[in-house]
């Protein structure tokens, strides 16, 4: 079992299926500004499940731990602000909004921790 292509394929469906209902179906019931929230969730949840499949592929080549903690980061950071953008659209509890930045530090971590894992001496 690969669980980093386990976790970009929860991430790549989530984000095609919830993208596609904010294309086709969502302007019946959200407002335009809310729709924008799903849109960027499903956007940046799909580029993450893509960086998964990278993470996926990098983890059978080294042991550099960073590795590991970057597909961590991606995987929790992509389901934190994604996910609360879209429940933040569906009209769910202000206290959401606090998860969204914290879900896109994450992300932020993720690229800056697989950035160090490549400069890394030996690191590939």
């Amino acid at each position: 079992m690969n669980k980093w292509l386990a976790a970009a394929g929860f991430h790549g469906a989530m984000a095609v299926a919830i993208g596609a209902w904010a294309a086709h179906g969502a302007e019946a019931i959200l407002p335009p500004h809310a729709i924008d929230w799903v849109r960027t969730g499903s956007s940046y949840q799909l580029w993450h499940a893509v960086a998964l499949i990278g993470i996926a592929a990098l983890s059978q080549r080294t042991s550099v731990r960073l590795v590991t903690i970057s597909g961590l980061a991606f995987a929790l950071g992509a389901l934190l602000f994604s996910g609360s953008l879209y429940l933040l659209a569906a009209d769910g509890p202000r206290i959401l909004v606090y998860l969204t930045p914290i879900g896109g530090s994450l992300l932020i971590l993720g690229w800056l921790l697989l950035l160090i894992a490549g400069l890394k001496k030996g690191s590939i």
